[in-house]
């Protein structure tokens, strides 16, 4: 099982597995009666070894038609907003379009979906933008004035600004970027049929149980 820190999502606090899909995996095995490791990398990293060995499971993951192939998926587990947001204090930034954003640095996060469509649509090559390997230092080098717009989920960028201890409303959305994917549970296409079977019959039933409105509530309001 493999995840990075995208919380609340799915994040780690003082060594502990913690959020939304975190704790609902960790259902999703216990109902399914399987025995897994939660480890938590940079998400290139974790992205690849999905990728090539097979029984291992990687969350949260946006599916794209991209992706669709490449995996068997589980889910969908959350919804997913992208937005481009500014500091509510930086006057000089005006965004309306697109097209307005090759004007400024990007700050986003390495081999993520949303940084991939965001470059496509942008018309942007990775070399202009700012990258970084995990969502808290996309947002770190977003507040040190290294990028001057940054591309966020809503709920993880009102997380990230109080973990930094700064307030949610010093941030400004200025373009929704995406609301048409959802996030899911994803599990190497190589991966034994019969566990493949028993983790998407455990995903039911978890749903069934009423957990992800209480974990929504829990994380996400």
């Amino acid at each position: 099982m493999l995840t990075e820190n995208l919380p609340p999502l799915n994040y780690q606090e003082n060594g502990v597995a913690q959020g939304y899909t975190t704790e609902l995996v960790q259902a999703v095995l216990k109902q399914a009666d399987v025995q897994a490791d939660i480890q938590f990398m940079p998400w290139v990293r974790a992205y690849q070894q999905a990728l090539s060995q097979p029984n291992t499971l990687i969350f949260s993951v946006t599916r794209t038609p991209e992706r669709e192939t490449q995996f068997e998926w589980i889910g969908p587990v959350s919804p997913r907003l992208i937005y481009l947001y500014k500091l509510r204090s930086r006057n000089d930034i005006v965004v309306k379009t697109l097209a307005d954003c090759t004007r400024y640095r990007i700050g986003a996060v390495r081999e993520m979906a949303s940084t991939k469509a965001f470059a496509k649509e942008a018309g942007l090559t990775e070399a202009q933008m700012e990258l970084a390997p995990s969502v808290e230092s996309n947002f770190r080098k977003f507040l040190l004035g290294r990028a001057d717009l940054v591309i966020s989920q809503d709920w993880s960028a009102a997380f990230m600004m109080k973990s930094l201890q700064r307030k949610p409303d010093e941030l400004e959305p200025v373009l929704l970027l995406e609301q048409s994917h959802q996030y899911f549970l994803a599990l190497n296409k190589q991966s034994d049929p019969a566990l493949v079977q028993k983790l998407k019959q455990a995903f039911e039933k978890v749903q069934q149980s009423g957990l992800p409105e209480k974990l929504r509530n829990k994380y996400m309001r």
